[in-house]
């Protein structure tokens, strides 16, 4: 497998954490999983968001002066760091995995949703396939690794146009799928 100097993300698939295949299913053609550094900065911004309201809420740094605001402040660092290392997502020809349990099989889906929980750009992808298997994913995680979207997207496509899979209007925009 050739991972180009491009792709964001863990790049040493001896180092990262990644679903195997689905016992009976073909292997892993391609994975993904976000760069241990990605959570560090995302827990940093965090942390320094706290900072800042606790600044602005005493008007002045006096917090800084009690440790347990310092623990509060400094929490999501390794949070982040943990969540980061939590796991990643592979594909083969017809499969998808977004951890050990969680697979569906790409060209006997059912169900294609796309949702936007938190209201910002944070779009989720939920699949179904007949077997009453169910994943879902950050949409942005899933697209990073350009050819694991692409065996993600193939079977998305046959399903919903072949007809066994039904797409909800926001799957049917986002995915481009009309």
């Amino acid at each position: 497998m050739v991972i180009s100097p491009e792709q964001p993300g863990e790049r040493d698939p001896a180092r990262a954490r990644f679903p195997s295949a689905p016992p009976g299913a073909g292997p892993v053609l391609e994975w993904f999983q976000e760069s241990n550094s990605n959570g560090i900065k995302s827990g940093i911004f965090v942390a320094s968001l706290i900072a800042a309201f606790l600044s602005l809420k005493d008007w002045g740094f006096d917090w800084t002066t009690t440790w347990g605001l310092w623990a509060f402040v400094l929490a999501p660092i390794p949070i982040f760091y943990l969540y980061s290392r939590s796991g990643g997502l592979s594909a083969g020809s017809d499969w998808f995995a977004t951890s050990r349990r969680r697979h569906v099989q790409l060209y006997e889906l059912t169900k294609v949703t796309v949702t936007n929980p938190a209201g910002v750009d944070a779009w989720v992808l939920e699949l179904t396939d007949r077997n009453g298997g169910f994943t879902g994913a950050k949409l942005r995680e899933v697209q990073q690794n350009r050819a694991l979207w692409d065996l993600v997207y193939n079977g998305i496509v046959h399903s919903v146009n072949s007809g066994t899979a039904t797409a909800n209007e926001l799957a049917l925009d986002k995915l481009e799928l009309r």
